[in-house]
């Protein structure tokens, strides 16, 4: 059963935590056949992923239907290391730009960290057209580091520079990532305080907002109702999201990933 399965003219967007393969009895052979099948029945038109490797991406890209595309570079440059990789679907969208940055004091220098980052982390930007209508918007995706909170206000900076560019483009943008904070944490509020970004699992209307009290991470427990969501979807305000939710898919108590993903219709804010 799909749980946002798109519509008409809606622009149905993802963010999902790929996890590495870790050697966590939770082999990505048994996780591979999950994560396709649950693309497969919700149809996303462009998923903002996190940490998949090289062989992840081919072997998960090579099981959806024909039409998916996948961009991206490894966090230690070229295809090497985790990537924040977009897939997308391109009987919707055109890809116009691909760039990928480091988060740190040299962003177009691969493999880069700094402000104390753990390892290597990458914003993925890709400048999309709507096939439907012939709109445009940015798509940034990002994985910001899980220990260094020097990094965070940075990772929001460089976030932020980037949506303001393509809103003064009359691009929409799109922001998806594992933040690896929740949104109580102050790089929400730098985020979305002064209104170029909401959160679509706080602006769609409430009772179009599926298990938003689910914690996105999970690391293989299943679901626990502590409402507290790292992995989050932003959008700027020519995109209104009509529904917002949290896919706690499973199969015989298996998960595709230690994160659930978020899911969003958007609604360009020109249509009826």
């Amino acid at each position: 059963m799909s749980l946002l399965r798109p519509s008409g003219r809606l622009l149905s967007v993802m963010t999902a935590n790929l996890r590495y393969p870790a050697r966590d009895g939770h082999p990505w052979t048994e996780r591979l056949p999950l994560w396709a099948d649950l693309l497969s029945a919700e149809t996303p038109h462009v998923i903002g992923t996190q940490e998949g490797v090289l062989d992840q991406l081919e072997g998960l890209v090579g099981r959806l239907p024909s039409h998916y595309a996948w961009v991206g570079e490894g966090r230690a440059g070229g295809n090497d290391g985790e990537f924040t990789a977009v897939i997308f679907d391109t009987r919707r969208l055109d890809a116009e730009s691909v760039d990928v940055s480091w988060i740190s004091q040299t962003p177009d220098v691969p493999g880069s960290r700094s402000w104390g980052s753990s390892h290597p982390r990458t914003i993925t930007r890709v400048d999309f057209r709507d096939r439907v209508g012939g709109r445009r918007f940015r798509l940034l995706n990002v994985h910001v580091d899980h220990r260094s909170d020097r990094a965070r206000p940075h990772a929001a900076r460089m976030l932020l520079d980037g949506a303001r560019e393509a809103l003064a483009q009359h691009r929409e943008v799109v922001v998806t990532g594992d933040f690896n904070a929740d949104q109580d944490h102050d790089l929400h509020r730098m985020l979305t305080a002064d209104g170029t970004l909401a959160d679509a699992a706080l602006s769609a209307p409430e009772a179009a907002v599926l298990d938003a009290d689910v914690d996105t991470f999970h690391f293989y427990r299943g679901v626990r109702r502590g409402g507290r969501r790292i992995d989050w979807l932003l959008h700027s305000g020519g995109l209104a999201a009509t529904a917002a939710g949290t896919n706690t898919f499973a199969r015989d108590g298996r998960f595709p990933s230690d994160h659930f993903p978020v899911q969003a219709l958007l609604r360009w804010d020109t249509d009826e």
